[in-house]
C-alpha cells in the first residue's frame, strides 16, 4: 500500500522544515529575538502540524493473519466458496474497523 506515508517520516520532515527555517529553534522565541513575520507564522504552522500528527493514532493490522482468518472461514474441503465480492466486502469492513480502533 505505496499511497501511504510513514507518520515518522512526515515528522522527521517537518522537523527538517523547521531547522532550516530557524537552525537554533528551540521552539521557543528567545526574549528580544527578530524574526522575519513569515518565518515566525510558518514555524507556527509547522508546529502545529507536527502536534495534530502526534494525536493521530496508528493501528497496525496482521495482514497474514485476517488472510488467513478469512481463509479458514471461507473455505470447505481446500475449495474457497467466497466470491470476489464477498473478498472485497470482508476487507473493506476490516479496513473500516482498523480505522475506529477496533
Amino acid at each position: 500500500m505505496s499511497q501511504y506515508i510513514n507518520k515518522i517520516d512526515v515528522i522527521a520532515e517537518i522537523e527538517k522544515r523547521i531547522q532550516e527555517l530557524h537552525p537554533t529553534n528551540t521552539h521557543k522565541i528567545q526574549v528580544g529575538e527578530k524574526m522575519d513575520r513569515d518565518v515566525l507564522m510558518w514555524l507556527n504552522a509547522l508546529t502545529w502540524v507536527k502536534k495534530i500528527l502526534n494525536t493521530i493514532e496508528v493501528k497496525e493490522v496482521n495482514l497474514d493473519k485476517e488472510i488467513d482468518k478469512w481463509i479458514e472461514d471461507w473455505t470447505c474441503n481446500g475449495y474457497c466458496s467466497a466470491s470476489i465480492a464477498e473478498t472485497a466486502e470482508y476487507f473493506f469492513e476490516l479496513g473500516l474497523k482498523s480505522q475506529k480502533g477496533e
